[in-house]
């Protein structure tokens, strides 16, 4: 079987079981949501040199990890113009992967220490993971996030097979292509505007959505590779046939997920509700 069919049927897998058992609304899809993201916190922790770096790292996440949560559930279940923190780590972690995406395409050579590994792993991660507290509130979030991204990773990648000719970074990842970008940007948001029709839902909103969402989960992918060609791996780990890791196959989900769950939250805060999302 070839690479692609296997990353093809892995995908498949992974994503029908991951949809299937969030969209379910059960604990068990929370249980195996936070299963999925520490198995990609064990697999970042593969991206440091020294291991009393990855024990101080761990030890960081988890604390964070205890803190925010409970303040994101006390401003869901309590809103108030007095309880915005979680609104304003959402901002600042948006606010990181625009600067992430400026870093991607200024890299030249530069190595990257254990430090600022750790670092930005706290900002990408911690946001990404607390962000399933607000994500898993409604069904149709997760299935519209992972869609979607799906959406555009595969535009990107049959455009670049196909039109593929100039590469867009190629110090960082030489597989990225314009051609394939620019795919990505045509496609997502003429798919999610055909489902807004469907559904009957706003087709701007979707159509500004599938931009947002192929530009955010490109600089999710295109982060992870540098930090992969930092360490000098190929693959963040070899637990998914054809992909590789957790995350390789989510690499752009991660970025996208504290973009929408602070949109989810400006929402909520302003007292609108969420029927145009649900079916």
């Amino acid at each position: 079987m070839s690479k692609l069919n296997k990353r093809f049927i892995s995908a498949i897998v992974m994503i029908s079981i991951f949809l299937y058992l969030i969209y379910d609304a059960s604990i068990l899809g929370v249980i195996f949501a936070e299963l999925i993201f520490s198995i990609v916190f064990w697999e970042y922790l593969g991206f440091f040199k020294k291991k009393k770096n990855k024990i101080i790292f761990t030890i960081v996440f988890i604390f964070l990890n205890v803190i925010f949560p409970l303040l994101i559930i006390n401003f869901i279940t309590r809103p108030s113009t007095d309880s915005i923190f979680p609104i304003f780590i959402f901002s600042i972690a948006s606010f990181i992967w625009i600067l992430i995406g400026i870093t991607i395409f200024r890299f030249e050579k530069e190595h990257w220490s254990d430090l600022k590994v750790a670092c930005l792993g706290i900002l990408v991660l911690t946001p990404a993971m607390d962000s399933l507290f607000i994500i898993l509130s409604q069904p149709m979030y997760p299935l519209l996030i992972i869609g979607t991204v799906s959406i555009a990773d595969t535009a990107a990648y049959f455009f670049g097979k196909k039109f593929g000719k100039t590469l867009i970074i190629p110090k960082v990842s030489p597989g990225k292509t314009v051609e394939g970008f620019v795919g990505s940007l045509i496609v997502t948001p003429f798919v999610t505007m055909i489902s807004a029709i469907i559904f009957n839902l706003n087709i701007f909103h979707f159509i500004f959505f599938g931009i947002a969402i192929a530009l955010i989960s490109f600089f999710g992918d295109v982060f992870f590779s540098l930090l992969k060609r930092n360490k000098g791996m190929k693959d963040s780990s070899d637990l998914i046939p054809g992909h590789g890791g957790f995350i390789d196959l989510l690499d752009g989900t991660i970025a996208v997920l504290p973009f929408f769950a602070l949109s989810a939250l400006m929402v909520f805060l302003l007292g609108f509700n969420f029927s145009w999302i649900t079916f």
